[in-house]
């Protein structure tokens, strides 16, 4: 009986090593992916991308308040050499002070394809950020939806709840939108968690009124207080992530985009 029970345990102990060792593995081939994925975007950030440090010197003491607002971009995107070179699918960069969001965005005919694939069209699990495949290249919709991954690593669009806290939010009022045809500073008015599917992710509007109960609507959701005038003539951007406090949770982050010269 002792022999039989010294070889039981001496089997399970194997067992579990090989658990430990399969386990660690592929803890490994996650992480190994992270980091893959943030050189990747950090290569294309060196070769592309310009950043106005006079910009992103000034620091006021309220940024919620005195939100820094330019009329020019802070960050300068070399478009031509970006989509010749690199994905002719990129369509704008999303860029925020002290975060890390500061991605290329990119377009496809199926919202599935950038969910594995990053912006270089290499397979990936950080995916890419990338442009509802139902609003136009141009942004010129009313409202215009902006997917990304909740990553473990915090990259990605993984920081969007962090929003919904008042003194995140009261840093980081402000994020730049730059495309090829137009730059925008995107001014945050609302935070909230919602489902996939629910009015934050609506694009297109009948009339005046439909924009007016749309912006009611999302102002009535939202976690975060922010006086802006907004108007039915105005565009929005909305940033969408996953949740996790319910199946199909969403959080979604909005802002209004207002028109800024290159």
């Amino acid at each position: 009986m002792k022999t039989l029970t010294r070889i039981f345990l001496a089997a399970v102990c194997v067992l579990l090593f090989c658990i430990a060792c399969y386990s660690g593995y592929h803890v490994f081939i996650i992480f190994a992916s992270y980091n893959r994925a943030r050189l990747a975007y950090s290569d294309i950030r060196q070769a592309y991308v310009q950043n106005d440090d006079d910009l992103n010197s000034q620091k006021p003491e309220n940024k919620r308040d005195n939100p820094v607002t330019t009329e020019s971009s802070p960050i300068k995107v070399d478009f031509d050499d970006l989509k010749s070179s690199l994905n002719p699918e990129i369509c704008a960069w999303i860029w925020c002070e002290d975060t890390v969001i500061d991605y290329p965005v990119v377009q496809h005919s199926d919202n599935e394809y950038y969910l594995n694939t990053n912006a270089n069209g290499e397979s990936s699990a950080t995916g890419a950020i990338f442009l509802d495949t139902a609003n136009f290249s141009d942004f010129r919709d009313t409202n215009n939806i902006l997917h990304g991954h909740h990553m473990g690593d915090g990259t990605m669009f993984a920081s969007l709840d962090k929003w919904q806290q008042e003194s995140y939010f009261e840093e980081h009022p402000v994020m730049y939108l730059s495309t090829p045809s137009g730059n925008y500073q995107v001014d945050i008015f609302a935070a909230f968690t919602t489902l996939a599917g629910s009015r934050a992710y609506r694009y297109e509007f009948s009339g005046e009124s439909e924009i007016f109960n749309w912006i009611e609507w999302v102002q009535g959701e939202s976690v975060i207080n922010q006086s802006i005038e907004l108007s039915p003539d105005d565009h929005f951007l909305t940033l969408s992530t996953c949740a996790y406090s319910c199946e199909d949770a969403r959080t979604v982050l909005i802002g209004r985009l207002r028109p800024i010269s290159v």
